[in-house]
């Protein structure tokens, strides 16, 4: 019997053990049952219903209301308080909390920009951490989110020690073990593709996702090595396009 499962809105896999999404709803929890989530971050001044909330009181799972943990009224231009941002950065950057899941009410509005962030501090360019963001946020791009994104200060972020592995890679780049790593991706891929859709379990799929999304995420690390964290980004700066106009 196959069984039928549906990801919160706006799902994503941002790196391996760390995932992306809307606030999950009761019809999610099913899928969310598979990922085996550790920590589920709720990056929305508000809270998420009840039923989520039992649920994951009754798996074991550590539900971070950090939105309302940091919610203050601000009215600087800042979409986000640099407070949550370090707080929720520093959750994810410690594997003990992994898997995790970060979400907000829209899945775009604290969500996104907060792995605009994260990408910074994983020393991509520009332009990478800007096509990720506006891939996910579709018609709700918003200029705010990708200058705080661009203007974000990583050195606010304490890499805490048991960092996971995938953070460390990205910052220590061997580039025989990468492509070793990534024959055996394509492999992994060309196995699940070979699986016909109406055959696939759910964690078929998971592994055709993950597949895709980490050589996707391959090619992005490799490009983005090719400016050094001192250097100036060879894009124009999105201020600088704004000044323009």
């Amino acid at each position: 019997m196959v069984v039928t499962v549906h990801p919160p809105a706006l799902f994503g896999i941002v790196e391996e053990g760390v995932y992306r999404s809307q606030a999950p709803v009761e019809e999610n929890l099913p899928f969310l049952a598979g990922l085996k989530l550790r920590t589920v971050i709720f990056l929305s001044p508000e809270v998420l219903i009840r039923g989520v909330v039992d649920w994951m009181h009754e798996n074991n799972i550590q539900l971070s209301n950090l939105g309302l943990q940091f919610w203050k009224p601000d009215p600087s231009w800042t979409p986000l308080c640099d407070d949550l941002v370090k707080a929720s950065l520093e959750m994810v950057l410690d594997v003990r909390n992994h898997p995790i899941l970060l979400c907000c009410a829209s899945g775009v509005y604290q969500t996104a920009p907060l792995v605009g962030c994260l990408r910074r501090v994983q020393n991509w360019n520009l332009t990478a951490v800007l096509d990720e963001y506006r891939a996910f946020a579709g018609g709700r791009a918003r200029l705010v989110h990708e200058q705080y994104a661009e203007l974000f200060d990583t050195d606010l972020i304490t890499v805490p020690q048991h960092a996971p592995a995938w953070f460390v890679d990205y910052n220590l780049i061997d580039p025989r073990l990468e492509m070793v790593e990534k024959e055996a991706l394509e492999a992994q891929l060309r196995s699940a593709e070979a699986i016909p859709e109406d055959q696939r379990t759910q964690e078929d799929g998971l592994l055709l996702r993950r597949c895709m999304f980490e050589l996707r995420l391959m090619e992005q690390a490799w490009s983005s090595m090719l400016v050094s964290p001192g250097v100036a980004f060879s894009k124009q700066s999105i201020l600088d396009d704004e000044d323009d106009d």
